[in-house]
């Protein structure tokens, strides 16, 4: 009895077991899974062992990493190319400022005003020829042209044209008005090239110059020119001593000037009498005087002005020609004076009123 209950427990057990394999073999035909603890515990935990590893992967970092740097670089990118582009603009800016010239003088920057290229490009002209000056210095053989240059601007030009000058003058060809007085030159180039006494014009013949503004302004005749009178010098045999100019010319041949000369005493008080509208006074600088050149030389004064003091038409200096000196300064750098008139004109009178003058 026991052993067929134990039988058919063993039936029965097996009969169980098959009908739960047969359980399971049924329901994974059916497309199920079976639910058992284990495998379902083992299976979760493995899910999460699969998530944590892939919130740490390193390829994700290594592509944050690179996404990043590649942001900077884009900004970085952006950045420089806004300022190559600014730079860029302003440099294109700056070359066509460059490029574009100043219609008065285009050595002087565009957009400076005229008055003011005016003063650069007078330097710079000036410059320009005294490069010349220098370049050449062994073709110019009178050592006073270099000292003109040096001593008065506005002869630079004058000099450097000296080396291909080929000794020839021109005419005044200017109107001129009788008891106007022009102010002329010695390094003007219509006659500062012409051979005269020891070596030209421009540096020997402030005789003839001085003496030719005076002709000029008392005759009214351009004809008086200062070529025109170096010749009459020059032909009289008294181009000579340190001012180019004998005394003895005015003495002596005066009227071939058109002028007549009267001497007088070269102080203040002898040239205040001696100059009136119609009687310029022709004196003769001493060497080193600070008025123009170093040098001895003539120079004209024309009128007095209302303090007395006068202007001295120096043709060796615009400079001295610019201001106005006292008497007291003239006649202490003055050793020789004369009052000149238009030839043919009544001399005596003219003198007399000179000596009261200087009396009062």
């Amino acid at each position: 009895m026991a052993t067929v209950n134990s039988g058919n427990r063993r039936r029965v057990s097996s009969g169980s077991s098959r009908g739960r394999s047969t359980s399971q073999t049924t329901r994974r035909s059916d497309g199920r899974k079976p639910l058992q603890g284990r495998d379902t515990g083992y299976r979760v935990g493995s899910s999460r062992r699969q998530n944590s590893s892939r919130s740490i992967n390193p390829r994700i970092i290594i592509v944050g990493v690179v996404g990043l740097l590649l942001l900077i670089a884009i900004v970085f990118g952006i950045s420089s190319c806004v300022r190559g582009c600014s730079n860029q603009g302003k440099k294109d800016s700056a070359k066509e400022q460059e490029q574009q010239v100043n219609p008065d003088d285009e050595r002087v920057a565009f957009g400076v005003s005229s008055d003011v290229t005016a003063k650069l490009g007078a330097v710079l002209d000036r410059n320009e020829a005294f490069e010349k000056i220098a370049k050449s210095a062994d073709k110019i053989t009178d050592e006073r042209l270099i000292d003109l240059a040096i001593a008065e601007p506005d002869a630079i030009e004058f000099v450097a044209g000296s080396v291909k000058a080929n000794g020839s003058s021109q005419p005044y060809g200017e109107v001129v008005t009788q008891g106007t007085y022009p102010q002329l030159y010695t390094f003007d180039t219509r006659w500062g090239y012409l051979p005269y006494a020891d070596g030209i014009m421009g540096v020997t013949g402030s005789g003839p110059v001085a003496l030719s503004m005076a002709a000029m302004g008392l005759t009214g005749k351009n004809t008086y020119d200062p070529a025109t009178i170096a010749q009459a010098v020059t032909a009289a045999n008294l181009a000579s001593g340190t001012t180019g100019m004998d005394d003895s010319f005015l003495s002596n041949h005066a009227s071939d000037a058109g002028v007549e000369a009267t001497s007088i005493e070269a102080s203040s008080d002898g040239l205040y009498g001696g100059i009136s509208d119609e009687t310029p006074v022709l004196i003769k600088l001493k060497a080193d005087s600070g008025i123009g050149s170093a040098s001895a030389h003539w120079a004209l004064i024309t009128s007095l002005n209302s303090d007395n003091s006068v202007t001295v038409y120096d043709p060796t200096s615009a400079l001295a020609t610019s201001h106005s000196w006292s008497l007291g300064a003239v006649s202490s750098r003055t050793d020789t004076a004369y009052t000149l008139y238009s030839a043919g004109s009544d001399t005596s009178s003219a003198s007399e009123e000179s000596e009261e003058e200087s009396e009062y």
